[in-house]
């Protein structure tokens, strides 16, 4: 392990850190006004479209956020970069078109989203904002303190308003709407500066590069796809055995796990580029630079998950208001779900460096062929602590199916 590996490691991962910081003091100060103020009924369809949007958010990265920084990364042209920009930026915003075409047809000619239709019309901009998002270009270039640094105004933004527009449960509505629209404002002003800065020029491109970068990057798609079911239809799956006042409930403890879930996120994403470096000039000295990581991001995961299981009482009191011995016990048992999923590290990236589409995309559609059954039996017979159960032998399902493709490709651990 050299200095300088060890040093863009730890500056993008305090980055990052200092980004879900920001996400957890948040969501500390935000989700118990909304708790209170909207009822646990509203907050479970508040959560409910959140995840249902988050699911077709995935739709609209395309994959990008996966093999998008790598490109970015191997480019030493502001021209091609601005041009893989816009391509990129140019395909997402012509599929959130689309969708939301799709949607708003839906709610106006079936009944699909009964009960929660303005809910599910408002929360349409976090497509946008999905889809103008620079996470790839900054990842890719390193830059992942700016990156903290549209976080924190976006969502202390958010945060502001949340506090001055939601007041009770008709105000259910502006949740989303005001999430995706904040982060849609922050990052449209972000690459307006970006490329003024560079005395460049946005234009969407034509449908040729758009079908292109629709084929290249498909497989990508489909396996980010696959590994999105797996994360957010828990809680839709979860929606067709409870009552909403259940399902807030659960989404309170689901909410404090996933900002958890990030963490094996932002160690794969902090190691990613320098990985892909390594693996191109010094292939046997991959390896090591994995291993070196893997450990000490188990021994985080552990610690963390342990500290919220110990503690859970303590932390739904901070992020509800009030004692909720429902949730303390789905966080109890959620708790670790970061632990099981930093076991895939190692494969996740060794994918990723080598561009094996093929591997990603059929472990994480096996693993989400297993999810969902088995999510689905276990939220009938014991609804939120059946998901909880399901959701954590899941994880650990897609560790054994990945390291098993992987031995049987040659692709070098």
């Amino acid at each position: 392990m050299n200095k300088k590996s060890k040093n863009i490691f730890i500056k993008n991962f305090t980055n990052l850190s200092l980004n879900q910081g920001i996400n957890i003091l948040i969501a500390i100060v935000a989700t118990p006004i909304l708790f209170q103020n909207l009822g646990d009924s509203q907050f479970g369809l508040v959560n409910l479209a959140f995840s249902i949007f988050m699911l077709i958010s995935i739709v609209v990265s395309y994959g990008y956020h996966l093999n998008g920084p790598k490109q970015i990364s191997l480019l030493n042209k502001l021209e091609k970069e601005s041009d893989t920009i816009k391509d990129i930026v140019s395909l997402r915003i012509f599929i959130a078109i689309i969708i939301s075409i799709v949607i708003i047809a839906l709610i106006y000619l079936t009944d699909f989203f009964n009960g929660y239709e303005l809910i599910i019309l408002f929360s349409i901009p976090i497509l946008f904002s999905e889809a103008i998002h620079p996470v790839f270009y900054l990842q890719g270039k390193n830059n992942l303190s700016v990156l903290a640094i549209l976080n924190a105004f976006s969502k202390l933004f958010y945060l502001g308003l949340i506090i001055l527009s939601i007041k009770n449960q008709n105000d259910a509505f502006k949740v989303n709407l005001l999430y995706g629209s904040v982060l849609s404002l922050v990052f449209l002003v972000y690459w307006g500066l970006f490329f003024y800065k560079n005395k460049l020029k946005f234009h969407f491109v034509d449908l040729d590069k758009i079908k292109f970068r629709l084929k290249e990057n498909f497989q990508f798609f489909m396996s980010s796809v696959a590994g999105h079911i797996s994360i957010h239809s828990g809680i839709i799956i979860l929606k067709l055995f409870v009552n909403n006042s259940e399902l807030g409930k659960f989404a309170l403890a689901n909410k404090i796990a996933f900002l958890l879930r990030m963490i094996p996120v932002f160690i794969v994403q902090s190691v990613l580029q320098n990985a892909s470096i390594i693996s191109q000039n010094n292939p046997l000295a991959l390896k090591k630079y994995l291993n070196y990581y893997f450990k000490r991001g188990l021994i985080l995961t552990f610690i963390t998950g342990l500290f919220f299981t110990i503690f859970s009482k303590w932390i739904i009191i901070i992020f509800s208001g009030q004692e909720i011995i429902y949730s303390n016990q789905i966080l109890s048992l959620l708790s670790f779900i970061p632990f099981l999923a930093m076991l895939n590290f190692k494969n996740i990236l060794l994918i990723l460096v080598n561009e094996k589409k093929e591997i990603l995309n059929k472990a994480t559609w096996i693993s989400a062929f297993i999810m969902i059954p088995l999510a689905i039996v276990l939220s009938y017979y014991y609804k939120g602590f059946g998901l909880a159960i399901a959701l954590l032998i899941s994880e650990f399902s897609s560790f054994i199916v990945h390291t098993i493709l992987l031995s049987r490709s040659n692709v070098t651990k």
